[in-house]
């Protein structure tokens, strides 16, 4: 989820296995049945319904719509259950409405030391054994733009044990100088392990980007920061921002829905909600160009053009999907097709679209040979002028959102995937149904609407250019 780009590695024969190309001109209210995947047993019972057409045994739209519970607490917090029988593991999601965009220029990297801290409260018994390795569970923890996630991957004989340690940890909102100190080794260790040149590059773009937005601030820790935390400050910014009005636990898997929630409701229900509203931000796009030189030896260069792009709330959203998905997401996409294959400017094409609460972008991306930099940043604002004044035939409309259908089945193709996406929607404030309203939105896409929000919203780009220093180019 927290990747920077979208690799474009994946083969997409996969995608149209799955989806087998059914649209409504062409089927009425037929069943398209998708065949199982090797180690997983697909739900049998639930139809989930696309205007016209129907996906039949699906695992994330169906299960997301039909076997879902949602219990609210008094004190704000929402806790999902997801009961897939024919499962064979239990995922447990602790996700918090809290992202690095939240932090503050002087609390960067607060969320991860956080997240670190409750980690090892759930790994960790009275007698310094590791109860993750024993019991065969993993947990893992980022934090992305708008949210701060902690997720448990357990067997269905462990699961309550787990959720136990997973709520008596986040019920404790004072932490240790001890559990600080730890938890800022093991922050600053995972830091050693760096970040490449495409994440710097994405770091860059944001704060050009977004200039005073909150969203300007980089994934990535300060070192001095974490080093000069006390227990008393990271325990302040825990009680004030992972609130339970701010936080969603989804249990999906092989489980009894009743008693997460009868747990959840015993162990959270003391805890207090945020006496502060997150704010708000206006923020408007401003055209911007930047070039930047790499001191190293490497022989490739780097050309990001990025525009404004709408909220995950927006109707703008599912049109600026498909143009997404029609621009750089995959080997048939547009600068795929134009870039690499007919003119071999690229090594690397993609483009990232997040799903951000805020205002989000689209972000075009090109790794190609340092003096190729001119013409592949003139090739790329070229497709996008195409897009614009000549819009898509209904032929590439229907082969996007097929694509894009494929996408989405593949990332909620496991039960973590399922239970982060209906944790997503719940946090965005339309309800964990609206993960599943996503597919009827894309499908009422037309044309018209491809166009109009390319021309609203693909204007004043901001353009990132690097390459090896210590060169003269000409390629302008």
């Amino acid at each position: 989820m927290f990747e920077v780009f979208t690799k474009i590695t994946t083969s997409f024969v996969l995608v149209a296995f799955l989806t087998s190309a059914v649209y409504a001109d062409q089927i009425k209210e037929s069943n398209l049945k998708l065949p199982s995947l090797p180690g997983y047993n697909r739900p049998t019972s639930a139809t989930y319904k696309i205007d016209n057409f129907s996906l039949s045994g699906t695992s994330a739209a169906s299960a997301a719509t039909a076997a879902v519970k949602k219990y609210v607490l008094p004190n704000g917090l929402a806790c999902l259950t997801l009961e897939a029988p024919n499962e064979n593991l239990v995922v447990l999601d602790y996700l918090v409405r809290c992202g690095v965009s939240q932090e503050g220029s002087n609390l960067q990297g607060y969320n991860f030391l956080i997240l670190k801290m409750l980690n090892n409260r759930i790994s960790d018994d009275s007698e310094g054994d590791d109860v993750v390795e024993i019991t065969g569970t993993l947990v893992d923890d980022g934090a992305s733009a708008d949210y701060s996630r902690l997720s448990i991957t357990t067997s269905p004989v462990n699961y309550m044990f787990m959720l136990r340690r997973l709520c008596k940890a986040v019920s404790n909102p004072n932490f240790s100088e001890a559990e600080l100190q730890r938890a800022r080794e093991q922050t600053l260790n995972r830091m050693g392990e760096g970040g490449g040149t495409s994440d710097q590059l994405y770091d860059i773009f944001l704060s050009c980007f977004y200039r005073l937005h909150p969203y300007k601030r980089s994934p990535q820790v300060v070192p001095v920061i974490l080093k000069r935390a006390t227990a008393a400050d990271v325990s302040a910014y825990f009680k004030n921002n992972f609130t339970p009005d701010r936080t969603v636990i989804t249990a999906a898997g092989r489980l009894n829905g009743q008693r997460v929630r009868t747990e959840v409701a015993s162990d959270c229900s003391a805890l207090i909600p945020a006496r502060e509203k997150i704010l708000e931000v206006q923020w408007e796009p401003q055209a911007s160009e930047k070039e930047v030189y790499l001191y190293s030896q490497s022989e490739l260069a780097w050309v990001l053009l990025g525009y404004q792009a709408p909220s995950l709330q927006s109707s703008d959203y599912a049109p600026m999907q498909v143009i997404y998905g029609a621009l750089g997401a995959g080997l048939s996409s547009r600068l795929w097709t134009q870039l690499r294959e007919n003119r071999g400017l690229a090594y690397e094409v993609g483009a990232k679209y997040p799903e951000l609460l805020g205002p989000s972008h689209l972000l075009c991306h090109v790794i190609t040979k340092p003096g190729s930099v001119g013409v592949a940043r003139r090739r790329m604002l070229a497709e996008i002028d195409k897009l614009k004044k000549d819009g898509m035939s209904e032929l590439e409309l229907a082969e996007t959102k097929e694509k894009l259908l494929g996408m989405y089945l593949l990332e909620r193709e496991s039960m973590s995937g399922r239970a982060l996406h209906l944790g997503m929607a719940e946090l965005s404030g339309a309800g964990y149904e609206s993960d599943a309203r996503k597919l009827q939105e894309l499908q009422r896409v037309t044309v018209d609407d491809v166009k109009r929000v390319a021309n609203e919203y693909l204007r004043e780009p901001t353009l990132i250019m690097a390459r090896p220093g210590g060169r003269f180019y000409f390629d302008w």
